[in-house]
């Protein structure tokens, strides 16, 4: 693929080779010969700029639906297809092997004069820290549904981490091509199972193999593709009843202008109006006065208004439908992107007015091996440029970037000044990893945390680290040879430094190294990397689930710590007691009413202290040294020596909390998967009997739709150890499933003796 020069010129960002016209219909492309100067300053307005994420379930068809993006915004000059290997977005070649989005990757695009900054993201569910990390620096979201099965189990969970960060969303029910889409279908499961109210805005033309277009209803025109194109071209066509016609570039047959279709279409378009008053009420304020609230009568510019608030304030969701496979679609769905999602100065992110002249979050980190690390930064204030001395607000360091770059997937543009709102990538910061801050100084981090103080402590998100979810399963790695140990921990260092849901330690008895990862395919993602980028033959151990323990008896004691440090003496005297609790949670602390904390230091400092010894103790369990979970941990009784150091107080807290968990009863928690399997009906009774038997699931749920039933279960995760292989073995390959992580359950004290021989090496 040829390389592509970003530049800012005629009020506009552009690619220099080829750009899109930003008509409405049939799309012209621009070439120009001219080079951009690397050095060349690029900046844009805020208002014209839009930060978006595409997420949904695998297989819902987000990278196609990319991939079409950037040809009809004149990036690309061809299709890319995911079963060939040719995207953009997936230059992997781990990706492009398995067909799968591994990796978070980020472009730039132009759309009718606005800036698109767009990041496509994974849908397995091995792979959510990634769309966990790219939501919350995500301005809006383009939430994909396949049309024949709606709302599916990991698109639950990617919406879920959209309410965190309340981004607001757009809905595209894609695949309506295929024989047993619906969009009703789809539009009930959206209301049911994520809680928010769906505001169809398009309706489609034909069904399966005869989709060939939409309506829009709020223009009330209809949008029709010409067959068999590649989708550059279609046309739009106010809407008249029946018998009128209708006649484009394209001809739309005369059954799509029936008048039961068009009573359809009148009856969606009341609904739509409607729920749109209903949700804003400044637009139904402006009708009243106007003595207007015809829902057919009012003009799509006001609803389109009333429809963009509620997707500001994620009171609703416009839903538009097309397929992105047969190229239909795509084209109003970026319209819809600029139309209903935010720009970045529409969103308030709470940060301190002394961080207004520059403050940047990185969200991610990617080795290169020319480049060295690259650092991933959304710029959320003031503007950034190359060779200016910056300071980690996370980490109290002094850093400097070198080189700017535009990120155009596995290509960057380099750039000297980024401005507001933007996204990027980094050279230089040798000491920020994900999750930290970047300001412009000491001295505004420290006017910053006084005005945070000020404020009660509250911190906004942005300032916020991340969230690494907990590994559900692990296994030892080895090199092939012993000379290769030392590349082996390079290569680990920089893939752990890249994706933080990685773990990587050192097990106190074998001294192996153990890898922790989110699933299956992650640890196997993980040693193919190994293996293909760093070029180290290594060996995987046999793969185990990641159980925890908990305690089940409360447990008071006390403990203390007198020692000498230089010429200072260091006292610690206290008691805690330890709670066992029910809510599956991590290790709570509590600082009792009844502690006094000296003068010398403040109460902040003794909490930090005795949660990070809380931490340490309970990183490992009496039982099989597993995390400890389920506990609440007060500190009740503390004296402490004058000038003893908050250090010498958090290891006196772990050894105290190590001592306690030894003395109370500790049970062991194995992790469940919620699981939902698809199969064809007549094989249904064999998949329960499978789910409820050998992998003792317990059947939440069983659906049917068109003839395909689908069950929803909840099952332990070491249950589901190859299930792919044995639900491809009794469906004849008919089959399918996906899982994500629910909750941890005690085992039973006969499968708990088993685990424990099993992985004590006994058997």
């Amino acid at each position: 693929m040829q390389r592509r020069t970003f530049a800012w010129a005629s009020g506009r960002w552009g690619l220099r080779r080829h750009t899109a016209a930003g008509g409405t219909g049939t799309l012209g492309r621009r070439s120009s010969s001219a080079a951009a100067s690397k050095d060349r300053e690029q900046t844009t307005a805020a208002a014209l700029t839009r930060n978006v994420g595409i997420m949904a379930h695998i297989d819902a068809g987000k990278t196609t639906t990319t991939e079409r993006m950037l040809y009809y915004t004149g990036v690309t000059r061809k299709l890319g297809d995911v079963d060939d290997g040719s995207t953009v977005m997936d230059y992997m070649q781990l990706e492009r092997e398995r067909g799968i989005t591994i990796n978070a990757a980020a472009i730039t695009f132009n759309w009718k004069q606005h800036r698109i900054n767009l990041i496509d993201t994974p849908g397995h569910v091995d792979f959510t820290f990634e769309v966990e990390r790219s939501l919350k620096v995500l301005d809006g979201a383009v939430a994909l549904f396949d049309g024949s099965a709606g709302v599916e189990v990991q698109t639950v969970t990617v919406w879920k981490q959209a309410d965190k960060y309340k981004v607001p969303r757009v809905a595209f029910v894609n695949k309506m091509d295929k024989p047993a889409a619906s969009l009703p279908y789809t539009v009930d499961s959206i209301l049911k199972k994520l809680h928010t109210i769906p505001l169809v805005v398009q309706l489609p033309l034909g069904k399966g193999k005869d989709f060939c277009g939409m309506v829009d209803l709020v223009a009330m025109d209809i949008l029709a593709w010409a067959p068999g194109s590649d989708g550059l071209e279609y046309s739009r066509t106010p809407l008249v009843p029946a018998g009128g016609g209708a006649r484009g570039d394209t001809q739309v047959p005369p059954l799509l202008l029936s008048k039961q279709l068009w009573e359809e279409i009148l009856q969606a378009r009341c609904l739509l109006a409607e729920q749109v008053l209903t949700l804003d009420n400044h637009l139904l304020d402006e009708q009243l006065l106007a003595d207007s609230l015809d829902p057919v009568t009012l003009p799509p510019a006001k609803l389109r208004e009333g429809l963009r608030r509620i997707t500001l304030e994620c009171r609703g969701v416009p839903v538009l439908c097309g397929s992105s496979l047969k190229n239909k679609g795509i084209q109003p769905l970026l319209d819809g992107i600029l139309q209903y999602l935010p720009a970045p100065n529409e969103r308030d992110h709470g940060i301190p007015s002394a961080l207004k002249e520059l403050c940047a979050y990185a969200f991610k980190v990617v080795h290169d091996p020319q480049r060295g690390d690259l650092v991933y930064l959304r710029l959320y204030e003031g503007s950034i440029r190359t060779h200016r001395g910056l300071y980690n607000f996370t980490r109290g360091k002094e850093e400097k970037i070198t080189k700017l770059y535009v990120i155009q997937a596995d290509e960057l543009v380099e750039v000297t000044t980024m401005t507001e709102g933007n996204i990027m990538a980094a050279v230089g910061l040798k000491n920020t990893i994900t999750g930290d801050v970047l300001v412009q100084s000491a001295t505004a981090a420290k006017a910053a945390r006084k005005d945070l103080e000020g404020k009660g402590g509250m911190v906004p998100a942005v300032l916020e680290g991340l969230k690494v979810p907990e590994p559900a399963f692990f296994c030892t790695i080895e090199p092939e040879t012993a000379a290769q140990q030392t590349e082996l921990d390079h290569a680990l260092q920089c893939l752990s430094r890249e994706d933080p849901s990685l773990r990587v330690s050192v097990d106190p008895d074998t001294r192996q190294v153990v890898l922790s990862g989110m699933g299956e395919l992650h640890l196997e993602i993980i040693h193919d990397r190994i293996q293909r980028d760093y070029h180290v033959r290594a060996n995987l151990g046999k793969l185990r689930v990641a159980y925890r323990e908990a305690p089940t008896i409360p447990v008071t004691l006390g403990g203390s710590l007198d020692r000498n440090l230089g010429n200072k003496r260091q006292f610690v005297s206290l008691s805690l007691t330890i709670t066992p609790i029910d809510n599956g949670q991590l290790p709570q602390i509590k600082l009792s009413p009844s502690v006094s904390i000296p003068s010398w230091t403040t109460a902040a400092d003794v909490l930090e202290s005795f949660r990070g010894g809380v931490d340490i103790a309970c990183g490992q369990g009496p039982l099989l040294s597993f995390p400890i979970r389920n506990v609440q941990i007060e500190l009740v009784g503390l004296v402490l020596g004058v000038g003893t150091t908050m250090a010498v107080m958090s290891a006196c807290v772990s050894e105290t909390v190590s001592k306690a968990l030894r003395k109370t009863e500790v049970r062991l928690l194995e992790p469940f998967a919620q699981l939902v399997v698809t199969v064809p009906e007549e094989l249904l009774g064999t998949v329960l009997s499978d789910l409820t038997s050998a992998r003792r699931g317990v059947v939440d749920e069983v659906t049917s739709h068109d003839q395909i039933a689908t069950v929803t279960a909840h099952v332990p995760v070491a249950s589901l150890m190859g299930y792919s292989t044995a639900l491809r073995g009794i469906t004849s390959g008919s089959g399918s499933f996906a899982s994500v992580f629910s909750r941890y359950e005690p085992v039973s004290r006969v499968l708990e003796k088993t685990i424990t021989e099993q992985l004590r090496g006994y058997v």
